[in-house]
């Protein structure tokens, strides 16, 4: 079992900023429903029955990964060369643009 910590301070009737151990977060909504996004940078949607503790939370997008291009190989020695290489660093042989 781990130890949690979270501190709500309202704005106004709808808006809140969430402090945690993990960072700081900010929802907005009414009673029975929120849109929030988390120390974590995803954004989830909670809707619930209010006063009953009964609620459903759904993750409706995540922060996106840094897709990098996909490195060359060389066709000669099969290792990987950088993108602007016109000549393999390991084997020398021409790199095929």
């Amino acid at each position: 079992m781990s130890l949690r910590f979270r501190k709500s301070i309202r704005i106004g009737k709808l808006a809140r900023i969430n402090i945690s151990k993990s960072g700081i977060g900010a929802s907005v909504g009414a009673p029975g429903f929120r849109i929030g996004m988390g120390a974590d940078g995803k954004v989830r949607r909670t809707v619930g029955i209010p006063g009953t503790g009964v609620y459903h939370t759904e993750v409706i997008a995540s922060p996106k990964k840094d897709k990098t291009k996909p490195r060359r190989t060389c066709q000669a020695c099969g290792r990987q060369a950088g993108q602007k290489d016109r000549f393999c660093r390991h084997c020398g042989a021409r790199l095929a643009t």
